[in-house]
This record gives C-alpha cells, sequence and structure tokens, in this order.
C-alpha cells in the first residue's frame, strides 16, 4: 500500500473502523463474506457503500459511473465495479456486521468525550421514510404508501457534539412508544422525548428504576397540582410546581411541572422527576429536542436517504444503518481534530479534498 493512499483523506475517513477488533464471531461472518465474494471484499463493498451514502450519490448506477475516476480505484485498490455487483452486495451483507460497527464507533466516540450518567442527555424521536407501496410491499405503512420508520436515540451534550447512540428499524406503522422501552436503557440518564410517547404508567416505570426524563405534557392532561416550587427568575418561566398527572382512582408518583412561554408567546409545559435542575434548565433540555430533528433533515437532505440503493427489505436496512455509520466517522473527525467547525463543513471539507492529503483536510479543521 502506497504513501499516497494510507495518507489521503479518503483514507483517514475511514481509519475509525478497526475490523480486526471487532467480536470473533463478527470477524467470522467477515471471513465467510470475503471467502464467497473474490472480486469485492467486505471492507471493500464498506468503503465503496459509505463514500457513496456520504458523498450523496443518489443511486447504485451513479456510484457505478463515478467509478471512472483513477482516483477512486486507486484508493480501493481496483479498476472496475458494477452495477449489478453492487445491487447483490448490499443485500447480501450481513446486517450484524454493520450494527457490530456501529457499535464500535460509538464506543470511541464514548471513551474520546466521556460523560457521567447523571449529565447523559438522550434526544428520543423518529422519522418515517416513505416508500413507493408497489415496490416495496413489505413495509407496511398505508393504504397507498409504503414506509419505514428510524426509531433513534441521540446523544446530546451540546449543539456541536451530538451523535446517534442506539437505533431500531421497523415498519412505519409501527407505534414509537413501542420502541420507548427498547431505547430507554441507561439508569440515571436523563431521556427527552416527545408527548407522543407521553404514558403515564411508562413514566412511572421510569421513576422507579432510576431513569430520569423530561417531556411536554398533552393539553388534556389532568394536572393535581400539589405545591408550588421555588420558579427561576426568568421572563420566559411562568411557574414551577410539584404535581401529580392522571384521574383521581390511578395519580402518577410525585413529577415537576415547569411552565414557560417561548418567543412566539406561546405557553409550553414540561413534566420531569429531574429537581435537581433550574426551572430554565428543565426548558433548555426540552429545547435540546430540536436537534434531534435536525439530525433526521441532515441524513435524509445529505446522505442519500430521500432514495434508497435497493428495494429489499435487508438493503433498505442496510443502508440506514451505513448512513449512522457515516455520521458517525465524521463525528470521530471532529473529536480527532478538536475542531469547531460543525460537523456539516467537516463533511463539506471532506468531499473537496476527498483524494488529498489528509493533512490539508486536517488544517481547515484544527483550530489555530
Amino acid at each position: 500500500m502506497d504513501k499516497y493512499k494510507t495518507n489521503s483523506a479518503f483514507n483517514k475517513w475511514f481509519s475509525s473502523i478497526k475490523l480486526n477488533l471487532l467480536p470473533s464471531s463478527i470477524q467470522k461472518k467477515i471471513v465467510d463474506f470475503d471467502k464467497y465474494h473474490k472480486k469485492l471484499s467486505f471492507f471493500q463493498a464498506l468503503q465503496l457503500f459509505l463514500h457513496g451514502i456520504n458523498d450523496e450519490k443518489e443511486s447504485l448506477r451513479e456510484m457505478d459511473a463515478a467509478f471512472v475516476s483513477k482516483e477512486l480505484q486507486k484508493e480501493m485498490g481496483m479498476t472496475s465495479i458494477s452495477y449489478s455487483q453492487l445491487s447483490r452486495t448490499l443485500s447480501k451483507i450481513d446486517s450484524e456486521i454493520l450494527l457490530a460497527i456501529f457499535s464500535q464507533l460509538v464506543s470511541q466516540a464514548k471513551n474520546k468525550r466521556p460523560v457521567t450518567k447523571r449529565n447523559s442527555l438522550y434526544l428520543i424521536d423518529s422519522s418515517t421514510f416513505s416508500l413507493n407501496q408497489n415496490l416495496y410491499q413489505w413495509a407496511d405503512f398505508r393504504k397507498t404508501k409504503s414506509g419505514v420508520k428510524l426509531h433513534l436515540k441521540l446523544c446530546f451534550m451540546d449543539n456541536e457534539h451530538l451523535y446517534p447512540d442506539e437505533f431500531t428499524l421497523t415498519n412505519a406503522v409501527e407505534h414509537d412508544t413501542n420502541q420507548l422501552e427498547v431505547l430507554v436503557n441507561q439508569p440515571e440518564a436523563t431521556y427527552v422525548f416527545d408527548r407522543g410517547y407521553l404514558d403515564f404508567e411508562r413514566l412511572d416505570t421510569m421513576h422507579s428504576q432510576g431513569y430520569f426524563f423530561v417531556t411536554r405534557i398533552k393539553k388534556n392532561t389532568k394536572v393535581h397540582v400539589l405545591e408550588p416550587l421555588v420558579a427561576s427568575k426568568s421572563e420566559s418561566v411562568i411557574s414551577d410546581q410539584m404535581v401529580a398527572l392522571g384521574a383521581q382512582n390511578h395519580l402518577t408518583s410525585r413529577f415537576r411541572l415547569v411552565t414557560v412561554q417561548d418567543k412566539k408567546g406561546k405557553t409550553l409545559q414540561f413534566i420531569t422527576n429531574r429537581f435537581d435542575c433550574s426551572s430554565t434548565d428543565i426548558a433548555e433540555m426540552y429545547k435540546a429536542r430540536w436537534q434531534i430533528e435536525l439530525f433526521f433533515k441532515h441524513i435524509k437532505q445529505h446522505m442519500t436517504i430521500k432514495k434508497f440503493f435497493s428495494r429489499s427489505e435487508k438493503g433498505v436496512v442496510n443502508q440506514l444503518i451505513l448512513a449512522m455509520i457515516a455520521s458517525l466517522l465524521t463525528y470521530l473527525i471532529k473529536l480527532k481534530t478538536k475542531s469547531k467547525q460543525s460537523v456539516f463543513q467537516i463533511k463539506r471539507f471532506f468531499r473537496y479534498l476527498l483524494f488529498q492529503p489528509a493533512e490539508e483536510w486536517f488544517n481547515l479543521l484544527i483550530p489555530t
């Protein structure tokens, strides 16, 4: 392998993936894949698909056409690829391998920027990817549409440091609340989610098991005020109260209700079991939920998830996992360089300097 290849921005972007450090059972799956795919190894396929997603290629045919690039051929160590080869490969990759790579990258992100359990803030939401019903009959959604749903837990530290921590994929018809119990799995952390997930019994269970939460209440929620609390001295904070929710025959545990007014004059009410934070802190935690909406928007607009490369269920699932991996690879570059640039800007520079020495890319990212 020559110096040009090992030092390129292209190669550096993939450097966080350590196949040799994956569990032995996963490594065996990779060996088995390579045994039956002589022309395209697992790692070559992984690089091609991640590059295609990150470079916003809209189809496998576009990826095939892009392979006329001599630079890309040199990076990949191969001179040709075909659309049919790409199509077959995407659906044959074992999803468990991709999930193991995702978990490996999440672990690296946590090690490079650790957070304490009590300071961990996780944003939970879902997004639906609509599909043509005639082409994707396996993806139940509506009478006239098919679709898949990505249920995501985003680790949030601040507006510049956030990344996908865990996710599940279901048919779009699946209700969000069914996946909440899967994603809420780290006691002492705080989970922020939309009022669509609101369920009194679930809040009580989370509270009794040591999970913290911040969410909005619905307009028709019955609130029983038990006592006033000291509210933050802020123009936006209307009140802070100790409350119980529900009907008299089934009241929840004692929770905290923070009522605020946003910049548009709209009244918002947040229910939480965090009693150690100020009223404004609670409001800011819920405000952070907007970041997961931006993340969904980013992967749909800038990571080729408006269109899927495959019509098979496995191909669609693999493409979504690959999108999560691609986002983590760019975030890890941000951590390595301690860059103050946004992940989107880092990705933009990467696309411009794809086959240039990594130093040229890093020089644009490292703070001066």
